[in-house]
């Protein structure tokens, strides 16, 4: 995959999506129209089962190039920056946000539509938009539901810096790593993710999505259908329950 500002390794099962305009990383229409073209491409590459988002120059996002937020640009910029957290929300692959160095604005929200962050300790997180004039909209829609109301709005409201110790301790952050051990730990979590089977993962992820836009009616009716249709059809849940009986570590054929 060849894109102007964005760098793509794959390396099965993990892909690698590295935001590349440095220093800054700054978002425009034509990065996030590749960020959105590579997601799909990802989620189609059915031998990924992990994506890692992170920035080049090890600084991750500061956000939108606000010169692109013009009346003119609008309602392309809206609809293509949707689509990008529609797709890392739909998608089976598990996205994993590695920040380093500063995820503001649209980086931060960025590092929110992924499933699970990893920072270094140093790393600045913002939502600076009502300082100029705006509020950041996917802040707005994800930061409610997976952190306390009033906390979110205070970093909404505020646009002042939140220090990664207090993601972390508010649940946002599931890894922080001194900055001279980042790269040991987001390497260790991808091994601890990638044990699993490929497909066993993914229907577990889906599962919890099922679930969190449900009633718990809902809920239970489409997550027992996951399970006894999808997840009991696969090889390697056969193979899990059987070598945990014998006693063995599983053997995963990711089918």
């Amino acid at each position: 995959m060849d894109y102007r500002n964005l760098k793509i390794e794959i390396r099965h099962p993990v892909a690698t999506m590295t935001l590349h305009r440095p220093p800054r990383n700054l978002l425009d229409i034509d990065m996030i129209e590749e960020i959105a073209d590579a997601l799909l491409r990802i989620r189609n590459d059915a031998a990924v089962e992990v994506l890692v988002l992170r920035g080049a120059g090890g600084n991750f996002c500061e956000g939108l190039d606000l010169r692109e937020h013009v009346k003119n640009r609008l309602q392309r910029l809206v609809q293509v920056y949707s689509r990008v957290f529609e797709t890392l929300r739909m998608m089976d692959v598990v996205s994993i946000a590695a920040i380093e160095g500063n995820a503001v604005g649209g980086g931060f929200e960025l590092a929110l539509g992924c499933n699970l962050i990893v920072a270094a300790t140093d790393a600045r997180f913002a939502l600076p938009e009502v300082r100029h004039g705006i509020f950041p909209p996917i802040a707005c829609i994800i930061l409610p539901r997976v952190t306390p109301r009033r906390r979110a709005m205070e970093w909404i409201l505020t646009g002042n810096d939140i220090p990664a110790a207090e993601l972390e301790r508010y649940g946002l952050i599931n890894r922080l790593f001194p900055p001279a051990e980042f790269e040991a730990g987001l390497q260790g979590f991808l091994a601890e993710l990638t044990r699993s089977s490929g497909p066993v993962l993914q229907l577990a992820k889906r599962a919890q999505y099922e679930a969190y836009y449900s009633t718990y009616e809902e809920a239970l009716y489409k997550v027992q259908n996951l399970y006894l249709r999808d997840l009991m059809e696969l090889q390697d849940a056969e193979e899990g329950l059987r070598a945990y009986r014998e006693g063995r570590e599983a053997v995963w054929r990711n089918r």
